[in-house]
């Protein structure tokens, strides 16, 4: 086991098991328990509740309607009932998006977020569609039942939030590898190294010896570019980094990272791509060959872990495609 791969595995664990100890499912059961408003249901095609679902749920079970089904005044009253709701279907975020546009931020309480009655509607309709559906399509649906959904759907939610950490983890730790080693060797001319040292983050822009240009940016992830003697800026060679660790994912994040590779070099055809990444499949390695998009790839662990790999990459960047280096 490597350190980068065991590291991102306990900030996954260490995630998932704050986020479950915050209780929000729990928090959002009891918010919705407490909430007292009238609520007309009828009729109940309106909000695209089966009247067969509604019986089995009210009459049969004799649940509260509001803990099973959504009702748009609830949503207004209380935009974070979203998350139950979603929980109750099984929806993910991104599925959610789809049916209804986007719900992070009613759902993370934001005093910004409120919801406008044709999409309260518009939320109720979609999330009953699902709820209705998995109750007609279940031997014996219980609220218990839904409230573990509600867990599972969450554990989606934070695998989606996981993968996003894990791209801003990957990211960081290259791009404080580079700025250390340049700094290491003088090469940074601007900022100095007393700028340096009250930085808190690293600079976005930097300016190095030989009239290079280093930027740090979402695409491409680190840049360099060279000011010509006539001022304009020519670009050199970008770095796109991935740092999933998901075998399953990895032509999907090679795949965004081509975006960045065919827009440098519609800049500059003689642009250098270099891409790193932490999973290499077999057709992963077939696809870079044969878009011949990619100068260099290599190997995000075994450049932050195994000392020759790492000074290899630095030869090839600031010696061969920079030229900054003898």
């Amino acid at each position: 086991m490597n350190s980068y791969t065991d590291n991102l595995r306990k900030i996954k664990s260490l995630l998932i098991v704050t986020s479950l100890q915050k209780k929000i499912d729990i928090k959002a059961f009891k918010n919705l328990e407490k909430l007292k408003i009238n609520l007309g249901w009828d009729p109940k095609s309106n909000l695209m509740i089966d009247e067969d679902i509604w019986e089995y749920v009210v009459k049969i079970r004799k649940y509260d309607p509001k803990l099973v089904f959504c009702h748009p005044d609830v949503i207004i009253e209380q935009p974070t009932s979203s998350l139950y709701y979603r929980g109750l279907t099984g929806l993910s975020i991104k599925a959610a998006k789809e049916y209804i546009g986007s719900v992070e931020n009613i759902e993370k309480g934001s005093m910004r977020a409120k919801v406008a009655q044709d999409k309260a509607l518009k939320m109720a309709r979609v999330y009953n569609t699902f709820i209705c559906s998995i109750i007609k399509g279940s031997l014996d649906w219980t609220l218990e039942n839904g409230k573990r959904t509600i867990i599972a759907t969450l554990g989606i939610t934070l695998d989606g939030v996981m993968r996003n950490k894990v791209g801003s983890i990957a990211e960081e730790r290259i791009r404080n590898m580079v700025f250390d080693w340049l700094s290491s060797k003088d090469m940074i001319i601007s900022p100095t190294k007393k700028e340096i040292e009250v930085l808190q983050d690293l600079p976005v822009t930097s300016y190095l010896i030989e009239n290079i240009i280093m930027r740090f940016s979402s695409e491409p992830d680190i840049s360099f570019s060279k000011k010509d003697s006539d001022g304009k800026e020519r670009l050199l060679a970008i770095i796109e980094i991935k740092g999933g660790i998901d075998p399953a994912g990895a032509l999907e994040r090679y795949g965004a990272a081509t975006k960045s590779f065919q827009h440098a070099l519609s800049i500059n055809q003689k642009c250098k791509n270099i891409f790193l990444s932490a999973v290499y499949t077999s057709e992963l390695k077939k696809r870079i060959q044969k878009d011949r998009l990619v100068e260099n790839f290599y190997d995000i662990i075994e450049i932050l872990e195994e000392p020759k790999k790492r000074e290899e990459f630095f030869k090839e960047l600031f010696h061969y495609t920079l030229r900054i280096i003898k």
